[in-house]
């Protein structure tokens, strides 16, 4: 087998600036050093960085090839952040650690890590459409925003003229053959009950760890038959309902977005009994992997005594258990216009315990605002049951098709010129930044589209290589067809 490098892959431009932005740390909320390698890059290319805001914003911009002046102006638009996946026994520091690429085949994917080809390679595609010399091209805007992916942040933040372009190319879709002219809205629930340990004697710890779940991410995959590792652990406390036991901590999940693959649980039960316990739990655990089988192959339960004695009293651990037990995860409802779409869902997201308190957090998507809103209520109802404060982020609208639109008809004629087949123009539970950019201006026309990436949010993730360079033609056909709009 020949060993290939990322620059070698067609189109070379791509690929190159893409393991470029894989050295780069970008973790949500941590774009310091991709905003910095941006203003660098800019610089070493002549491309001008015609703004920022306070919020970390970037736009760049390039004036029109000769002859081409009269042509609208087209913004391409992606995020700088990705979400940073990894699997346990992967040692990585994703605040300063490069990603480790591997090509495998018609894939690329990174070494035990989520590869942030949503959205670098969109990152990729816009900086290849500035840098680009042989390219014929109205004016163009590329746009890159922050933290797109723990709150759409960048988004909410970008006030109206910020960007000039009446056409919006988003590129942070994930599927060659589609376009994306409507996405969902969605909004996050935080639950927090402050908390304090107690020490309980004649009692002995269970260390109860979940791992090798798909994952995956909470709009796209939400409707598909994984499992989520907080229902798995919780379910096997519901086994010792009537068993006395005291919930040390409890942490699974890390970002909103992401089906939680990992679990863990440490417990306190009493030292009379023991063994009876352990055999409930074995047979729980092998009973849940063989059901389990069929969906989530790679499924790993482990039940490990340890040595704690600190507990939370049993007021507080039927409260937890209780919530999380009666928290939806997973499609609440289905569009009725359009068949397999989900319309609302929740994700049952991350659980984390602190020394002060548990906190909990559930992200909602919904196409329908009055759903979204309904959702949400009953999580706050859930929560104040057992005694949690309750905060809801902010939500964020979702975008509405416009399938007659001039662009998006532009978009799909060249798309198709390109595949030489049928494209279709999709609505997706998935949240875009789309929904945020078309409410500054209601002239603003967009579309959205990008390479096919698998198992996004997850160390699973990866590419394909053909879809990049299909896109990339499909991209330079839309910068060099913007005469057609005037």
């Amino acid at each position: 087998m020949i060993k290939r490098e990322l620059e070698q892959l067609e189109p070379k431009n791509i690929w190159s600036i893409f393991k470029d932005i894989t050295k780069v740390p970008r973790a949500s909320k941590k774009e310091e050093k991709i905003r910095k390698w941006i203003k660098n890059w800019a610089e070493k290319n002549n491309v001008t960085i015609l703004k920022e805001d306070s919020a970390g914003n970037i736009l760049l911009t390039k004036e029109a090839t000769k002859d081409c002046e009269k042509y609208p102006t087209l913004v391409i638009q992606a995020h700088m952040d990705m979400v940073c996946q990894k699997e346990p026994e992967t040692k990585i520091d994703f605040d300063n650690d490069p990603l480790e690429l591997v090509i495998d085949d018609k894939i690329v994917k990174a070494k035990g890590t989520s590869l942030g080809a949503d959205n670098g390679i969109g990152m990729a595609f816009g900086l290849a459409a500035l840098s680009s010399d042989n390219l014929l091209h109205g004016p163009l805007e590329v746009l890159f925003t922050v933290d797109e992916e723990t709150g759409l942040t960048g988004a909410f933040a970008i006030k109206s003229g910020f960007f000039s372009g009446k056409y919006l190319l988003n590129v942070d879709s994930e599927s060659v053959g589609t376009i994306t002219i409507s996405s969902a809205g969605g909004g996050g629930t935080d639950f927090d009950l402050p908390i304090k340990f107690e020490k309980y004697n004649k009692m002995k710890g269970i260390l109860l760890k979940i791992s090798g779940l798909q994952g995956g991410h909470s709009g796209v995959d939400i409707d598909l038959p994984r499992l989520n590792a907080i229902k798995i652990g919780i379910d096997a406390l519901i086994q010792l309902q009537q068993i006395e036991f005291y919930l040390n901590k409890m942490n699974a999940g890390t970002v909103h977005n992401a089906i939680p693959r990992d679990c863990e649980i440490e417990f306190l039960v009493p030292e009379k009994g023991f063994k009876k316990i352990k055999k409930i739990l074995t047979a729980w655990k092998e009973q849940t992997i063989k059901i389990g089988r069929k969906t989530e192959p790679n499924l790993k339960i482990e039940i490990i005594e340890s040595l704690t004695n600190d507990g939370l009293p049993q007021t507080i651990t039927n409260s937890v258990v209780s919530l999380l037990n009666e928290i939806f995860h997973g499609p609440i409802s289905f569009s009725k216009e359009i068949p397999g779409l989900v319309q609302t869902s929740n994700n049952l997201a991350v659980v984390k315990t602190t020394n002060e308190k548990i906190h909990i957090h559930v992200s909602t998507r919904s196409s329908v605002e009055e759903e979204l809103q309904t959702a949400r209520e009953v999580l706050k109802t859930l929560g104040e049951k057992y005694s949690f404060k309750i905060t809801f982020d902010e939500a964020y609208p979702g975008w509405k098709p416009d399938p007659n639109s001039s662009f998006i008809l532009m978009v799909k004629k060249l798309y198709e010129e390109v595949v030489e087949k049928k494209v279709e123009l999709q609505a997706i539970h998935g949240g875009l930044e789309c929904g945020l950019f078309s409410a500054l201006d209601s002239e603003l026309q967009i579309a959205s589209i990008g390479p096919n990436i698998k198992n996004a949010h997850s160390p699973d993730e990866y590419v394909e290589i053909e879809s990049v360079n299909i896109l990339w033609n499909i991209i330079k056909k839309v910068i060099e067809n913007m005469g057609t709009l005037v």
